[in-house]
């Protein structure tokens, strides 16, 4: 028994040494093409409790809490795509508005620029105005729509119009499978 348990020691470092060879492999391939590696926030990985289909209203509860290092106004992603932010957290569970909701809110950069936008129960979020100032810029369909989070860029939306109004259009909020909560330390 004792062989065969150095024989699978042996097997899980090679499956490991291997694992860091591709890992270092991308690692390279994104500083050629990106000429910087990507910046990943602190986060921890939740899973979605009750009303996963948001058919009642656009809200989700997750299984991560206050014990868990989150809390109120914490980030839930999908990669670098902005889901929602933590809006009610208990010790063990947290309440997510999504990007969808009416009662969603937040202050994004485009183009160097910081904006504030709001939930409209859509596909996307409406400008409600420039930071610090009561006109609207131009924008350019296409333009991203950011959120600055320490050193890294969380992606909110991309630009569009509709009636000649612009709007920021949201990634869907379909697949909860791969959540993670940003921890702001």
């Amino acid at each position: 028994t004792i062989k065969k348990l150095e024989d699978d020691n042996n097997y899980l470092r090679s499956i490991n040494k291997y694992l860091l060879t591709l890992t270092s492999k991308y690692s390279e391939q994104n500083k050629i093409f990106h000429q910087s590696s990507i910046k990943l926030p602190i986060s921890v990985g939740v899973q979605v409790l009750g009303d996963r289909n948001l058919v009642y209203n656009k809200n989700f509860i997750i299984n991560k809490g206050s014990k868990n290092g989150l809390s109120i106004g914490d980030y839930i992603i999908d990669g670098l795509n902005i889901v929602g932010r933590i809006v009610n957290i208990n010790l063990y569970t947290s309440e997510v508005v999504t990007v969808k909701s009416i009662n969603y809110g937040d202050e994004v950069f485009i183009n160097g620029k910081s904006y504030i936008v709001s939930g409209t129960n859509n596909n996307f979020l409406s400008f409600l105005r420039k930071k610090d100032s009561t006109e609207i810029s131009d924008f350019q369909s296409g333009d991203l729509a950011v959120v600055h989070l320490d050193n890294t860029i969380l992606r909110l939306g991309i630009v569009s119009f509709e009636n000649n109004q612009p709007i920021l259009i949201t990634s869907d909020v379909t697949n909860l499978e791969n959540l993670r909560a940003v921890i702001n330390d």
